[in-house]
């Protein structure tokens, strides 16, 4: 369902004025290992945090991430729906007030643990904002199995409490 259909229905369940879709200019991305929490297992991940430095605006509640190349392009990297989530449930966006930021884990394979590995090696993940991206640099390697899709988990965005800008 586009944001904007999404936007009109969580302002008629809440009745609060749905808050206008936010721009890539708006938005600032950081990355968060938490002292190594997500690694272990042959898995690796983090959090991505996406600050609002404008007004008020609306982010879907899964926003579409990219794992990008040294050049930016795109790699095979394709988030997986969550097992028995088909096609999942409706996610109203989230608000997210000025000066304040939301949250999502990311998680992937991180080692050679298929008979058959294959790997990409990320030099940036890129928030997908309506037409534009907001990207922050990184280091991760994805593994996936020889023929399939590399996979990594998503959770639903967020919001942090009390992160207003001072």
């Amino acid at each position: 369902m586009p944001l904007i259909a999404l936007m009109i229905a969580a302002q008629a369940l809440t009745g609060t004025p749905a808050a206008p879709a936010c721009r890539p200019a708006q938005l600032r991305v950081s990355l968060d290992g938490r002292d190594g929490a997500f690694n272990g297992m042959s898995h690796a991940g983090t959090q991505l945090s996406i600050r609002n430095t404008g007004r008020d605006c609306a982010l879907p509640a899964l926003p579409t991430i990219q794992f990008r190349d040294s050049r930016g392009r795109v790699l095979p990297a394709v988030r997986r729906a969550p097992v028995g989530m088909h096609p999942g449930p409706v996610m109203l966006p989230l608000r997210l007030a000025g000066g304040h930021r939301a949250t999502t884990d990311l998680r992937w394979v991180a080692g050679p643990v298929f008979s058959q590995n294959r790997s990409v090696h990320a030099a940036s993940i890129a928030v997908r904002i309506g037409a534009g991206t907001v990207r922050v640099p990184t280091t991760a390697v994805l593994y996936g199995e020889t023929g399939k899709s590399i996979g990594f988990e998503q959770s639903p965005l967020h919001a942090e409490e009390g992160m207003a800008a001072g």
